[in-house]
């Protein structure tokens, strides 16, 4: 019941407190109705309860019949329709849209249209000319490495042919100084500088001293004597050289080690021949079958040919006078110029060697063919 009377007993105080409350004698009911009767229909009371609006009309001095009918027309009137004026809805804009789209379009299709015939008028044509220029190009390429590849394999091909009928190198073939040499003492003489000497050399040397020796041939032995013949592999620079040795003593089929009694011995085997091919031959054959040249001088060469000589000087000694002098005569004794005398000079002299050379000529010796048989 309390909830019930809260708002009733508010809402008569919020009507009071309202315009329409402020007289209380009411001089004229006709007056008074009708200002209930707009007070109800006013939007601030018109959603009140209902007791609360009987109660405030009771207040301003209106009887029961009067607020019963006063309430019956508020509840029954009817409610304010809004006239049906809606607004118009604006224009389409499809037209504008579809009007648009085709200047678009037509943008488009005439930029294209610009846009291929310069392509194809002026870019076109020289993408075309670029392309066939390279393509030429690596044609060009591929024909000269095509030969290339051909001129190679030919040069093979020629190469295999030559070298079979050239004979083959040999390895280790020593030089024909060395070839009397066979101990380190041997050596010593030939160079005083052990790194002119070669390496292959050196030990053969060193292991034909030790066996002709009979001592065992070591490492340590080799190296030994080395040293004693040259003390120049002891220093610092010499251990290059003395690596260098010990590399061609491990690594060269020559030298051969064997174990015996935990101790490593070395020998030398010296490289087996090459047998002659048949250019070698051909050539020692045509060799033997040539006569010797005679290589003998006549017993007065040296003779005539040191009056050739003189002969030549004085002839050109003889054309070198000057113009000046041999001719005395009237109109003859005109000096020339340096330069020209000198030409004259030099003309004369060559002059008088040809000569010289043309009555003094050497004797050419006959080959044994040419010689008349007893």
């Amino acid at each position: 019941m309390s909830e019930e009377q809260t708002p009733t007993n508010s809402t008569p105080t919020a009507l009071s407190n309202s315009p329409s409350s402020t007289s209380i004698a009411v001089p004229n009911r006709s007056d008074l109705i009708q200002k209930a009767r707009a007070f109800l229909q006013s939007p601030q009371v018109r959603n009140e309860d209902y007791a609360a609006k009987r109660i405030f009309l009771s207040e301003k001095g209106l009887n029961d019949i009067e607020i019963d009918s006063l309430l019956q027309e508020t509840v029954f009137q009817p409610p304010v329709v809004p006239p049906r004026t809606y607004p118009q809805p604006p224009p389409s804009n499809l037209p504008n849209l579809l009007i648009g789209l085709a200047r678009i379009l037509s943008w488009l299709a005439g930029g294209s249209a610009a846009f291929l015939l310069l392509y194809f008028r002026y870019i076109f044509p020289r993408l075309s000319q670029s392309f066939q220029a390279r393509l030429s190009i690596r044609s060009h390429q591929k024909e000269l490495l095509r030969k290339l590849t051909e001129s190679l394999t030919d040069l093979k091909a020629n190469q295999s042919r030559t070298f079979e009928v050239l004979p083959e190198p040999r390895l280790y073939k020593e030089d024909d100084k060395y070839k009397d040499c066979h101990s380190l003492e041997d050596l010593a003489p030939l160079s005083e500088d052990v790194r002119e000497l070669p390496a292959t050399v050196l030990l053969r040397c060193s292991i034909e001293d030790l066996a002709a020796k009979s001592e065992p041939v070591t490492d340590a032995a080799i190296f030994a004597g080395l040293e004693s013949n040259w003390p120049w592999l002891q220093s610092d620079e010499g251990s290059g050289y003395m690596e260098t040795i010990w590399n061609t003593l491990h690594t060269t089929p020559l030298f051969a080690q064997e174990q015996k009694d935990d101790v490593t011995l070395w020998s030398y085997t010296p490289p087996a021949p090459t047998p002659p091919t048949a250019l070698e031959t051909s050539l020692s054959t045509l060799r033997a079958t040539l006569p010797p040249a005679r290589t003998s001088l006549h017993p007065f060469q040296h003779t005539l040919q040191a009056l050739t000589d003189f002969t030549g000087y004085i002839a050109s000694q003889t054309y070198a006078i000057p113009s000046t002098l041999r001719f005395s005569g009237i109109g003859m004794n005109t000096p020339l110029p340096p330069g020209e005398e000198e030409v004259r000079r030099e003309i004369r002299a060559l002059k008088g060697l040809v000569l010289n050379r043309r009555s003094f000529l050497p004797s050419t010796p006959k080959l044994p063919s040419e010689l008349p048989t007893p």
